[in-house]
């Protein structure tokens, strides 16, 4: 009897446990151990409320796989609303009135703030525009933008694990009635390209206070990866460019190369066949990471922080949204404000800006939000049109 059979009989079967499944049992388990050894030795500390909080925020998912269903989405859910309470149970942390008199009193940053991260989508349209073009799929600047705010809208309001990504491949597919290869293939590069740009604006953060960061235990503790980071996207840069390079004055080919390598090569190399299309996929990634960074600065100064350069924002930022990035709370929701907090305060030892730094990252997060809805709004109307 095969699968097929086995699962028509008994439906209800308990779908096999992931080895990655084990991973959150296993955290829930080393994170109640810790908050009983702290609260013993440590009462109230701020290290045991955060193993309380996470661990009863994994008991939901745990209680569900029992079920015999897949536990991530619930896992995700709950640990962003443990985070969400640590903040709120953490005097340090939590916003309080004097942070909204001073978003009240300081309106003209935070409005520079939003319009510096409203312009982010503009430079992922010209990006996502210049690599579908070059692979052959027409579409014009404005049906690249509504691409770009509607995946925006799946990223960061839906929990699933269908992201923006995944709608966005269907809207070039459907919508300009595209091959589903290049079309993936795009998006793909479009996503991968952003990594080169964030480790530059890193490296350029480094370089314009290294002191800071030399004398930073924490800091200077990421050299290593940093510089493995690095040369991963010098490799990665090279590679395209000289895949582009090779396919340039072949033309477009009949039948796919033979091998699974060979045709997913071939589909990468035809994203960047046009000498210009690299360079500028990565100067338009590095403008709306430079985008991300002027929007938080202007918060942080909106917010009054304290002690931190303008140039430390260049380190601090692009770090607070790689740990937002991390698929561990939808949208990281919880991990970026924490990561912000961390960081701005370690930027200023002593000087109390992990407040200020929730409050950060909650602004930025609202804008993106605002875009989130707009695209929410494209995709409401109705299927995607064709292109021009």
């Amino acid at each position: 009897m095969d699968a097929r059979q086995t699962e028509e009989k008994h439906p209800n079967t308990p779908a096999p446990i992931s080895k990655w499944e084990w991973l959150p049992i296993a955290a829930l388990a080393i994170l109640t151990v810790l908050y009983c050894t702290l609260s013993s030795s440590t009462p109230n500390s701020p290290l045991a409320r955060f193993a309380l909080c996470v661990s009863l925020g994994l008991v939901p998912g745990t209680l569900w796989r029992l079920t015999g269903r897949s536990s991530w989405t619930i896992h995700r859910i709950f640990f962003a609303v443990s985070l969400i309470a640590f903040v709120l149970n953490n005097p340090d942390l939590r916003p309080n009135k004097n942070i909204w008199t001073r978003i009240a009193d300081n309106s003209l940053p935070v409005l520079l703030g939003f319009l510096a991260s409203f312009t982010q989508p503009l430079w992922g349209m010209l990006r996502t525009q210049r690599l579908l073009v070059d692979s052959g799929v027409t579409i014009s600047k404005y049906e690249a933008l509504k691409l770009c705010l509607s995946g925006s809208f799946f990223n960061i309001f839906l929990p699933g694990s269908t992201g923006g990504d995944a709608y966005r491949v269907y809207a070039i597919t459907k919508g300009n009635r595209a091959p589903i290869a290049p079309a993936i293939a795009s998006i793909t590069l479009d996503r991968l390209l952003g990594l080169p740009s964030l480790i530059l604006v890193v490296l350029m953060g480094m370089a314009l206070d290294y002191e800071f960061f030399r004398t930073n235990r924490i800091l200077s503790s990421l050299i290593p990866f940093i510089s493995i980071a690095g040369a991963a996207c010098i490799a990665l840069v090279a590679y395209l460019a000289a895949a582009g390079k090779s396919r340039r004055g072949k033309g477009e080919e009949k039948e796919p190369p033979a091998g699974r390598l060979a045709r997913i090569h071939a589909m990468i190399a035809a994203n960047v066949t046009r000498p210009a299309t690299l360079p500028l996929a990565l100067w338009y990634g590095f403008m709306s990471h430079l985008a991300c960074i002027c929007s938080c600065m202007l918060f942080g100064i909106a917010l009054g922080v304290l002690g931190v350069p303008a140039l430390r924002y260049f380190l601090i930022v692009p770090m607070a949204m790689t740990i937002n990035a991390i698929p561990g709370a939808p949208g990281g929701v919880g991990q970026g404000e924490l990561a912000m907090a961390t960081l701005l305060d370690m930027a200023a030892p002593g000087l109390g800006n992990a407040q200020e730094g929730v409050m950060v990252m909650l602004l930025f997060r609202l804008s993106n939000m605002i875009l989130g809805l707009v695209g929410g709004a494209y995709y409401a109307m109705g299927k995607p049109s064709h292109g021009d």
